[in-house]
């Protein structure tokens, strides 16, 4: 996955996403919509918008864009199941890859209900074998 990172940052098409990041929050939100869209079946199309959503997550300095980022996801799982395939493996790689950090940005733990959202949703993600596995892959919520 590193080196379809390192390939993906040196592209055109990556060059279009993060300048559509830098649009104000609203047209942010549609193009993070339009790109969560795509995460669906297993596919190299999902794969490929998987890595851009990881990739742009990843690379933004901006803590306001991680946080929408992250509410587009957590908005898609908080809902009736089932879940879309490419949904959920975005997202159970952004909260238990380390390279994201994800447990560490504040809109995290902005507040206790928004906290227990977040570990309520990371709990029903997780495939039930790795759970409590204790296999350091990630700071996963207590």
């Amino acid at each position: 996955n590193d080196q379809i990172s390192s390939g993906l940052g040196r592209s055109p098409e990556m060059d279009v996403f993060q300048k559509l990041m830098e649009l104000d929050d609203h047209g942010r939100y549609l193009s993070l919509n339009a790109i969560a869209n795509q995460l669906r079946y297993p596919s190299s199309h999902t794969h490929y918008f998987s890595c851009v959503m990881l990739y742009l997550f990843n690379e933004t300095k901006d803590d306001g864009v991680k946080e929408q980022i992250t509410r587009v996801l957590l908005e898609r799982l908080i809902t009736q199941r089932p879940h879309p395939w490419g949904l959920l493996i975005t997202f159970i790689e952004l909260i238990k890859n380390t390279k994201y950090q994800f447990w560490s940005h504040p809109f995290t733990r902005c507040a206790t209900e928004i906290e227990k959202v977040f570990q309520n949703v990371a709990r029903s993600c997780m495939p039930t074998s790795s759970r409590g596995s204790g296999s350091g892959d990630g700071d996963a919520p207590q």
